[in-house]
């Protein structure tokens, strides 16, 4: 089948937040990239919840997607009256679409259960050509320690595409960006001169406190003190990236260290990403901010809690570290670890997490400025 002349009203479907939206950035270019001239769609899941950015408004611009489709979010097993009835309205909306195509970028973690049945809603919907719902991988036991390590969720995605017969590059090779353009930059630039100090030309250090899971806040102290020992020995610029809900610990950061910015909060998602082409390296936790710093080619200092696989989601790209343990009760999945008292993260101290990021700021400020003005601006 000659998919590219097939097809030419795509639609793609994708759940998560930003972290699991830059996590699905490869394959979302690579789908563009073998169907350039179809009108492509993102149907994704709207949320209840303020601090959750969308994947539609994260690409906004990009050329991506010609347009967003949303639908009410529910937990699986759910069974009312009203889901039903959305439900049966968006299989009603879809049919009359016509869609050629539809690409599932659902995570690698769908039960076999919500897959079939996913797959059954599509092929009601009248959508002939569906892509991506085999080659879920078999998830390894949670059970056997250590824990094996995975491919990234992104690697896991784009080897769906190629399983369906879609060209897909390798990830080393794969674009990740957000497709920024000047209108980014200028809201940075404004934001930027908006603050009360001036950060006299410093090469910028970003900071990512939050997460929006307990479990994976490694102590904001800890942070500081690593901050603190990173902007005295290199004279760095710290600027606190994350959303809304991280303004409190970003104004304590700054006042703590005695300079620095605060954007938590005050840029939205793209403007951060253009903002961290500033920054000669990220420091904080296994979050959005840190994917965001990844896809604009930061290296990454990341504190890593050992809830989940290892590997499944690193940050894509290369000179990034990870910091995690490998204690007897890693793969819990808790969003809050009370019977442990998250001694996966408390026993990650600031001696270790300061190595790794000396290591690599050395490494990246000795490169030479051209070049590293290229790799943070590279766009695979």
């Amino acid at each position: 089948m000659n998919r590219r002349a097939t097809a030419t009203s795509v639609l793609v479907y994708h759940i998560g937040s930003l972290g699991d939206t830059l996590m699905a950035a490869p394959a979302l270019w690579a789908l563009r990239a073998h169907w350039p001239a179809a009108h492509v769609a993102l149907l994704t899941k709207r949320t209840q919840f303020g601090h959750v950015v969308l994947s539609g408004s994260l690409f906004e611009g990009a050329g991506l997607f010609d347009e967003v489709l949303h639908y009410p979010g529910s937990r699986y097993g759910d069974d009312t009256i009203s889901q039903r009835l959305q439900q049966i309205g968006l299989l009603l909306r879809l049919r009359a679409r016509r869609f050629d195509a539809v690409v599932y970028l659902a995570p690698s973690e769908r039960q076999p259960a919500q897959v079939s049945r996913d797959e059954h809603f599509f092929r009601l919907a009248g959508i002939p050509m569906r892509v991506g719902f085999a080659g879920f991988p078999e998830p390894p036991s949670r059970t056997r320690h250590p824990l094996p390590e995975l491919p990234t969720e992104a690697q896991a995605l784009l080897e769906r595409l190629r399983g369906a017969g879609i060209p897909v590059p390798p990830l080393a090779e794969a674009r990740r960006d957000l497709g920024l353009d000047a209108s980014e930059r200028a809201a940075v630039d404004a934001w930027r001169a908006s603050q009360p100090e001036n950060d006299g030309g410093r090469r910028w250090l970003a900071l990512g406190p939050g997460s929006n899971m307990p479990a994976k806040l490694w102590p904001s102290a800890r942070l500081a003190a690593v901050a603190a020992a990173l902007v005295d020995e290199f004279d760095l610029w710290p600027v606190v990236f994350g959303g809304p809900e991280d303004e409190a610990v970003g104004a304590t950061l700054v006042r703590d260290l005695g300079r620095g910015y605060n954007a938590a909060g005050a840029l939205a998602p793209r403007a951060a990403a253009a903002a961290m082409r500033a920054c000669a390296a990220y420091v904080g936790n296994d979050t959005g901010t840190m994917h965001l710093a990844a896809s604009e080619g930061v290296p990454c200092v990341a504190v890593f809690s050992a809830r989940d696989f290892p590997g499944k989601w690193h940050p894509i790209g290369v000179g990034h570290r990870v910091i995690r343990l490998r204690p007897d009760c890693e793969g819990c999945m808790l969003e809050r670890c009370e019977q442990h008292a998250m001694r996966c993260l408390l026993d990650i101290g600031v001696a270790e997490v300061l190595a790794a990021a000396r290591e690599t700021l050395a490494r990246r400020l000795a490169a030479p400025t051209a070049a590293r003005d290229r790799e943070a601006r590279a766009t695979p």
